[in-house]
């Protein structure tokens, strides 16, 4: 378990935004008691809500979270904000998180670390399966060597009923897959090519098939789609002694993290493929934005750094760019 501060020594945090995902980062912060004020255009229709979070303040004033009885800001509002947004915060002096993206150019990205190593400020990105306990324990698996060399990884994000119309389903669902790709293999890729699908509106993918290469040979494919007649969050990580599989959507808890371990007999002259059931990992029971939450709370209050600064984030930002970039170059 996670050990955090009291409620009572969290800064007190303005929401700028309170759409789908907005409303599930102001429950964790509201659960933190660290959320004083959500700003969103729809103030009039998020009265209800915010009475449920403990009568937190709303209002459609965005100069609100700039105030002085304000001293952290959360973005969820739409990508095209996120880079101007997050620079209002930095040059108002308040630790920042910003949901993903970080921004949509690079320019913008690389400007707000700047602006945020200047203003000795946090500034974290909501990449939030970098969070999770079963990824956490995965990636220090890997590591640690548990599969041997890592050799290729695949992700599948197919999430129906979510189709977007200001962004491709890429930048919605891609940058928590290039996140833990990145991350495990500790490289930016040499080769992205990728594969866009459009079939609701033939100006905004669907979806896509990425597939990436890295300096150290390790390749890896990416599959994420809105339009899927099923749902599925699925890592599969494959090293020279074994694989791993942290399926986030699978049924029950203990198939969400699992190793297989000498699935392919190689002591004959052919190789021969066994099949198993693999064994199930353990892993933390924490809930993976209450652990983002309080990264960022902890942050903000002097008290440790995050995994999705700066650092983290513009790798990601660069590869979604190349990614769209090998699709043609539709945003």
């Amino acid at each position: 378990m996670m050990v955090s501060a009291t409620a009572a020594d969290f800064p007190r945090t303005a929401l700028i935004g309170c759409g789908r995902w907005g409303r599930n980062i102001a429950r964790v912060l509201a659960r933190l008691g660290a959320l004083e004020l959500i700003i969103d255009p729809a103030a009039d229709r998020l009265a209800d809500y915010a009475s449920e979070l403990g009568g937190v303040r709303v209002t459609d004033d965005l100069e609100a979270a700039f105030s002085k009885d304000i001293q952290a800001v959360a973005i969820a509002a739409p990508a095209v904000d996120h880079a101007r947004l997050a620079m209002r915060a930095l040059e108002a002096g308040k630790p920042v998180f910003v949901e993903k993206p970080l921004a949509l150019e690079l320019g913008d990205a690389e400007a707000l670390a700047a602006k945020a190593n200047e203003m000795k400020l946090p500034l974290m990105v909501g990449h939030l399966l970098q969070y999770h306990p079963a990824f956490v324990t995965l990636k220090r698996m890997v590591q640690e060597g548990a599969i041997g060399e890592l050799r290729h990884v695949t992700s599948h994000r197919l999430n129906p009923g979510a189709i977007r119309s200001e962004e491709n389903a890429l930048w919605s669902m891609a940058p928590h897959d290039f996140s833990m790709i990145l991350g495990l293999t500790g490289q930016e890729p040499t080769h992205v090519g990728a594969l866009p699908v459009r079939v609701v509106d033939p100006a905004v993918p669907d979806q896509y098939f990425v597939q990436l290469r890295f300096p150290n040979g390790v390749t890896a494919q990416v599959n994420v789609s809105w339009l899927s007649p099923y749902k599925e969050h699925k890592l599969t990580v494959l090293g020279t002694e074994g694989a791993l599989v942290f399926e986030d959507t699978a049924p029950s808890r203990e198939r969400k993290l699992v190793i297989y371990r000498d699935y392919v007999d190689t002591s004959g002259s052919v190789a021969r493929f066994i099949k198993g059931e693999g064994e199930p990992v353990d892993w933390p029971a924490d809930e993976p934005l209450e652990m983002e939450m309080r990264t960022f709370l902890d942050a903000a209050s002097g008290r440790g750094g995050t995994r999705t600064g700066p650092q983290e984030a513009i790798p990601v930002l660069r590869l979604l760019r190349q990614a769209d970039a090998a699709a043609g170059g539709l945003a």
